[in-house]
């Protein structure tokens, strides 16, 4: 029980004020070797809160922002693509359009407060414990013009269908639209936000299989000029 309280507070405080977590990569210099240009929307680089309003049919998603990673999550595929090999041509380039994380922790939430509403503390932890945490992650292709109609409804980004997460667990969804020597791709990853013992930061690991299931999208792993 102990347990299912530090999560549900760690989960409400990463809401309302993120926690930088550091990726330890001490070769990370080496990123700087791709000709990257980032031409992502700024908001997309902004944690934001969509509502703290319980009834609200945003309440407990947000946009994680590249504050909450370091170095962030432009950085980190900048040097997945270093370790690609060399092109060797000068006209090679990557061009990054969209790479935004949201945070979909609706369920657990809600969960969580119905339950303090009820019996308290411990009202709040056996609500807590009703939301299964358990998920698959995986990745799909991603419409352009889809993704675009949700901009001003742009919660619905972090919304998951019941195929996707049939035990509406806490989950991070990663787009990430990148086009590499004119070749555009365009993903949307779904994976877990829950802390597994002896594994990275959720957050880390989702980002990190987003990256991994983009490149993978391109067939042979893509070839990029190096500086």
């Amino acid at each position: 029980m102990k347990k299912l309280l530090i999560a549900l507070l760690a989960i409400t405080c990463v809401a309302c004020a993120p926690v930088v977590t550091k990726v330890n990569i001490p070769d990370i210099g080496k990123s700087d070797a791709v000709q990257l240009t980032d031409m992502r929307p700024a908001s997309e680089k902004e944690h934001e809160i969509f509502s703290l309003l319980i009834t609200n049919k945003e309440y407990g998603i947000w946009r994680v922002g590249d504050v909450q990673l370091s170095p962030s999550p432009v950085k980190l595929l900048q040097y997945e693509l270093a370790k690609q090999p060399n092109a060797d041509s000068a006209t090679s380039k990557v061009v990054v359009r969209h790479f935004v994380v949201y945070a979909n922790m609706q369920s657990q939430l809600r969960h969580g407060a119905v339950g303090a509403g009820i019996g308290g503390v411990i009202g709040g932890l056996i609500g807590n414990a009703m939301a299964n945490h358990n998920e698959n992650a995986l990745t799909s292709d991603v419409n352009e013009h889809a993704f675009d109609a949700m901009a001003t409804d742009e919660y619905k980004r972090g919304l998951y269908t019941t195929t996707e997460d049939p035990d509406k667990a806490s989950v991070f969804i990663v787009y990430i639209d990148t086009e590499i020597n004119g070749v555009r791709v365009f993903t949307r990853t779904i994976a877990p936000a829950i802390p597994k013992k002896g594994t990275q930061p959720p957050l880390v690991d989702a980002v990190e299989l987003a990256i991994r299931n983009q490149l993978a999208k391109y067939g042979s792993p893509p070839v990029v000029a190096h500086s």
